[in-house]
């Protein structure tokens, strides 16, 4: 059983397959969603959103108000295009917590769901739980 979900929000170009083996590593499990109506009636332990603010035609502070909203427990993760520029303070300001520049990386996106683990796992840790191992090997 997974210890959260982590969902692919709009068209992103992913590799299922070996998104799925990138986030189970961590005990996760992935869904795609289309939009942000489908998002909010997802049920269970949301751990993050990988959204592209483009993708869904939206400005990335609204893209990222409507995540928030939709899903408002798990980490919203910016994919962005390699070279589009990112105004980065304002968005952590505004709630984001990381971004991953598109097409991904295995390499990028392992880094990012350590970050998501360590940030879930320390939010457990805080409420009494005793964080989950890493898995072998993950560690860059």
């Amino acid at each position: 059983m997974a210890n959260g979900t982590v969902v692919l929000l709009g068209s992103l170009r992913v590799d299922l397959p070996a998104m799925d083996h990138l986030v189970s590593a961590f005990g996760y499990s992935v869904t795609e969603v289309s939009t942000l109506r489908l998002l909010g009636n997802l049920d269970g332990n949301l751990v993050a959103v990988l959204f592209s603010p483009n993708a869904m035609g939206l400005e990335c502070d609204e893209a990222l108000r409507h995540v928030l909203r939709a899903a408002p427990g798990a980490l919203p993760i910016l994919c962005h295009g390699f070279a589009e520029n990112v105004d980065w303070p304002r968005l952590v300001d505004a709630g984001a917590f990381h971004s991953l520049p598109m097409p991904f990386s295995a390499t990028e996106v392992r880094q990012t769901l350590g970050f998501v683990w360590g940030a879930k796992s320390r939010s457990k840790s805080s409420q009494g739980a005793a964080p989950a191992p890493l898995a072998a090997g993950l560690v860059a």
